[in-house]
């Protein structure tokens, strides 16, 4: 697939038009068109821009950008204690030019979905720095009561974490965020995923410092904020979007 034929793809993908495409890229909506439609070939920088606000960064190696994250989590709660670096400022920048948030940084009201949705695009789990994937097995209520039991931090998020906020569509992809990942790790007894392998995983990933931030427990289980579990249900696969859209009230469980 070329770059143009990449970039109309993920548009469509995204839900965007050219025109809020360009907004998001700080660029005249006929820039759009024009690459996609293959007369004009974008700079390396703002190929790069565009893919981003996309969430899929140029190469193989992309991570995802939770500075995302945390715009998105801030514009819903400014009272939350995030840093608010110049990668933030620039996603509320961006989401603020297709009327996603206001002028203060907060979310549009009625827009509060689809600016998860975006955070959760460009913030996909599998991509999140330092994750690492183990073979399928335990459900995430056995690891989560694993490392509760050993004293290990966690904070269970996704689909399940979406269930125990609301019960709909079940589990696909267990995925925690941990204090310790290698203690994490052996006390649940997971074996690693070999990389590239496809089908069915278990996820651990780090705490970032924004990801985890606001956790709570709910029948016992030590659980993202609702905030975090939906842009990541948005990022992940299967019918985790489907939960997500539960949660935010765009379906009807």
């Amino acid at each position: 697939m070329d770059l143009a034929e990449r970039i109309s793809t993920l548009r469509r993908v995204n839900g965007l038009s050219a025109r809020q495409l360009a907004a998001l890229a700080d660029v005249a909506p006929t820039t759009v068109t024009r690459i996609e439609a293959g007369t004009v070939s974008p700079s390396f920088d703002l190929a790069q821009e565009i893919l981003a606000v996309l969430g899929e960064p140029i190469g193989f190696t992309g991570v995802a950008d939770t500075a995302a994250v945390a715009a998105a989590r801030l514009a819903l709660d400014p009272a939350l204690d995030l840093a608010r670096p110049t990668a933030v400022e620039t996603w509320l920048q961006r989401w603020a030019r297709i009327g996603l948030v206001d002028a203060a940084g907060r979310a549009v009201v009625g827009r509060e979905a689809d600016l998860l949705f975006r955070a959760g695009r460009v913030a996909r789990l599998s991509r999140r720095p330092g994750a690492v994937e183990f073979e399928p097995g335990p459900s995430a209520h056995e690891v989560a009561e694993s490392l509760g039991r050993a004293g290990v931090d966690y904070a269970l998020t996704g689909d399940a974490g979406a269930n125990l906020y609301r019960s709909s569509a079940g589990e696909t992809w267990p995925v925690l965020y941990v204090g310790d990942l290698a203690r994490a790790a052996g006390v649940a007894g997971l074996a690693r995923k070999e990389p590239g392998a496809f089908g069915m995983r278990l996820t651990l990933i780090p705490f970032d410092g924004v990801s985890e931030v606001g956790r709570t427990v709910i029948g016992g289980v030590t659980v993202a904020a609702r905030d975090q579990v939906i842009i990541d249900a948005y990022g992940g696969i299967d019918r985790m979007a489907e939960q997500a859209d539960i949660l935010t009230g765009r379906r009807v469980a």
